[in-house]
């Protein structure tokens, strides 16, 4: 199996995701004044998200040449629709009245801010194999 093929680039990106999911977990286990209520389903989200950010990005990387110079604009693209998504995600838990909507947004940019730079990480790993 290539390093940079589509199936190693989800590989990598799914031990990451269990790991940072383990780590939440324990984390809030031992500080349970911190767990946000539902914080889980934002790392299926998140994973979801940046795995099929990922796949439309190795498919355009592979159609199109280096010369063209355009897969900058469709990683900035593509971190822009994220980000925009992941403000949609958040504005029900925000709008709601619930104690635990500050910790949940934390908690959430953070894992939004891991799986950011797992992300940054694979591109440039992909950029780095032409």
């Amino acid at each position: 199996m290539k390093n940079n093929s589509i199936v190693g680039v989800l590989t990598k990106l799914a031990v990451f995701g269990v790991c940072l999911f383990a780590v939440h977990y324990l984390l809030a286990r031992a500080f349970p004044v911190c767990a946000a209520e539902g914080i889980y389903e934002a790392h299926l989200f998140l994973f979801v998200l940046t795995a099929v950010v990922m796949l439309v990005l190795k498919f355009i990387f592979k159609k199109m040449t280096q010369k063209q110079g355009l897969f900058g604009y469709a990683f900035m693209a593509s971190s822009l629709v994220k980000m925009a998504l992941a403000v949609v995600f958040l504005i029900p838990i925000i709008k709601s009245n619930a104690d635990y909507r500050i910790a949940y947004a934390i908690q959430f940019f953070v894992l939004y801010f891991a799986y950011l730079i797992m992300e940054v990480v694979l591109v440039a790993k992909l950029l780095k194999q032409d």
